[in-house]
């Protein structure tokens, strides 16, 4: 009788955290892809490097510093980048779980992959290679997004994610022309910050409701 007791028991405890879970899932879902604001800042940081290098090398806008300015912009947006992720824990804090877990390993995934064509460059003397990491790094965001599309079962998101896709063939098509940077800037701005902007919004309205 006593063994039965305790099966029962057990079995109640189970289906207590199995619901414990449930819950804090469906509750931890609502708050989206969000990013926690840190994939708005991205776009619009990285987004803007890339518009001034843009400016510079085509001489659009009279910017002090020209091409050597350009290049500097690069490491600039690393520092403010770092600034504003840092304080807020890069992709981990706040936000979904899932979510965070996606972009953590996609921040990581860009980072190496621009050390490593980075090096390879300045080994084999071809400053040029380094004009492949756009399309590489909008590849990398157009995975990121169909996988939160999958896990969230948003259309919105799996349009973005291929959008991305699609910007990744046509700057490869453009590699190594300043029109290059004129395109991944705004493909930051609209598949990178605007995106996340919106999830950042509605996380915000799902907690209030």
């Amino acid at each position: 009788m006593s063994d039965a007791i305790q099966s029962e028991s057990r079995g109640a405890s189970a289906l207590s955290s199995d619901i414990a879970f449930i819950r804090a899932m469906v509750e931890d879902g609502q708050r989206g892809a969000s990013r926690n604001g840190i994939g708005v800042a991205a776009g619009l940081i990285w987004g803007s490097a890339s518009l001034w290098g843009w400016a510079a090398w085509t001489k659009a806008i009279d910017l002090p510093g020209g091409i050597a300015g350009a290049n500097w912009s690069w490491a600039v947006a690393l520092v403010l980048f770092s600034l504003v992720g840092i304080p807020r824990g890069m992709y981990r804090r706040g936000g979904n779980r899932v979510a965070g877990a996606v972009w953590a390993a996609v921040g990581w995934a860009c980072l190496t992959v621009s050390a490593v064509i980075s090096i390879a460059a300045w080994r084999l003397h071809l400053g040029v290679i380094v004009t492949v990491l756009p399309p590489v790094i909008m590849a990398l965001y157009g995975g990121a997004w169909l996988i939160c599309a999958a896990a969230f079962r948003t259309w919105f998101l799996l349009a973005v994610g291929v959008l991305s896709l699609l910007s990744s063939v046509l700057l490869a098509y453009t590699v190594a022309q300043p029109v290059e940077y004129l395109l991944f800037g705004l493909s930051l701005y609209v598949l990178g910050a605007g995106p996340s902007l919106v999830g950042v919004l509605r996380s915000r309205s799902a907690a209030k409701a």
